[in-house]
């Protein structure tokens, strides 16, 4: 799932220098004890995003959260929400709610009760409690049930529950910690949909913490990806994709093939590599700013790559090898091939044909082949 395809000043306000951000995170850093779990982290996320923090345990995302919620405190730094500093705000005066990946729900109330009950708590009149309720009800496409308890609803319906109760004191920035973690994976995949089209039809700030680069890539206008308490690389789900700017971004996201190797031409036009692990050269077909010798890693996606029974054309980019391991996915096969040089890789192909007489078998020699533009250069 991809979001809408956008004009150029539109709806993506990072591509413009002059646009003012929502939310303003400036050298914030958040220590307990002696370790850093954020360290020096400037962000800007804009209104009307749905902007996802990703990063494995400990990578510091759950933090940052739960201080743009204001159950922590940073040790340093500042962090503004619609232009008002947010340091000696308590939580429950900040234009934000939290959806929790338990979800939280009280087991004693209603569907109804449990979306109501901040309402009633802030003294909400009766009438447009209900007109809320219903509201948000027909919102999650949960109409039908709203007096039945949370264990009469499957973990999809107490998501939305959930995720309703959230948005009924209309808060300007929803924050939600790991949202469909709960979920098994077809309903996770179904549920991703409902939440990107609840968002861009209320048009309030999400920002979601999730381990799951499926479910980044699915959701995010923007992906900040985590390690070690800083942001490694901040991006439209493409950019982080097809452009990291490290091996670790490249590496976290998705699969990647590596190749450690040093550079013997560098012109304005193109680069060459000479890489051992490969067993030979790669050829890039644009410049890269890098120095003669120096060394490099070249990254490409296990779809990038094509098979073949008979060696291509040309004398870079293309390695021999042989058929190690298939695991047939249905829509794709993921094969693994042993390079003559030893190095393993892994190649993907699109299932197109049903029972491919001609597929590539186990134990076949093949060379693998790819473009001059199909991979990235990164210098670290």
């Amino acid at each position: 799932m991809s979001k809408k395809p956008l004009s150029a000043a539109d709806t993506r306000p990072w591509r413009d220098p002059a646009a003012k951000p929502f939310v303003r995170i400036r050298n914030v850093t958040k220590k307990f004890g002696d370790i850093a779990a954020v360290d020096d982290l400037s962000l800007d996320i804009f209104k009307g995003e749905l902007f996802c923090l990703l990063g494995g345990s400990g990578s510091g995302k759950s933090t940052l959260l739960r201080m743009l919620a204001g159950f922590e405190v940073p040790t340093s730094g500042t962090i503004e929400i619609d232009g008002q500093d947010m340091s000696t705000v308590p939580p429950y005066n900040r234009p934000v709610n939290m959806m929790f990946q338990s979800y939280a729900l009280f087991p004693h109330m209603s569907v109804e009760q449990n979306i109501a009950y901040g309402l009633k708590r802030d003294g909400m009149p009766k009438p447009e409690i209900d007109a809320r309720v219903a509201e948000l009800l027909a919102l999650v496409k949960l109409d039908a049930y709203g007096k039945r308890k949370p264990h009469q609803l499957s973990g999809g319906q107490r998501q939305r529950v959930a995720l309703a109760r959230a948005l009924a004191k209309r808060p300007k920035l929803l924050l939600l910690d790991e949202p469909l973690g709960a979920l098994d994976k077809k309903l996770r995949e179904e549920t991703q949909f409902e939440l990107v089209k609840i968002q861009e039809t209320l048009g309030v700030t999400f920002v979601v913490v999730t381990h799951d680069q499926e479910e980044a890539m699915s959701l995010a206008t923007r992906i900040g990806v985590m390690n070690q308490g800083e942001i490694a690389m901040i991006g439209e789900p493409t950019d982080i994709y097809e452009f990291p700017n490290s091996r670790f971004v490249a590496g976290f996201i998705g699969s990647v093939n590596m190749f450690e190797g040093v550079v013997t031409e560098d012109e304005p036009d193109h680069v060459r590599i000479r890489s051992t692990e490969l067993g030979g050269d790669i050829y890039v077909g644009h410049g890269v700013d890098c120095a003669p010798d120096q060394t490099l890693w070249f990254a490409i996606r296990p779809e990038k790559i094509n098979l073949s029974r008979e060696k291509p054309a040309g004398d870079a980019n293309i390695a021999h090898g042989m058929v190690e391991d298939i695991g047939y996915l249905g829509d794709m096969s993921v094969y693994q091939v042993i390079l003559d040089s030893g190095k393993r890789i892994r190649v993907t192909k699109t299932n197109t044909r049903r029972g491919d007489p001609d597929a590539i078998k186990w134990d076949e020699a093949v060379w693998c082949q790819w473009g001059d533009t199909s991979g990235s250069v990164l210098a670290s």
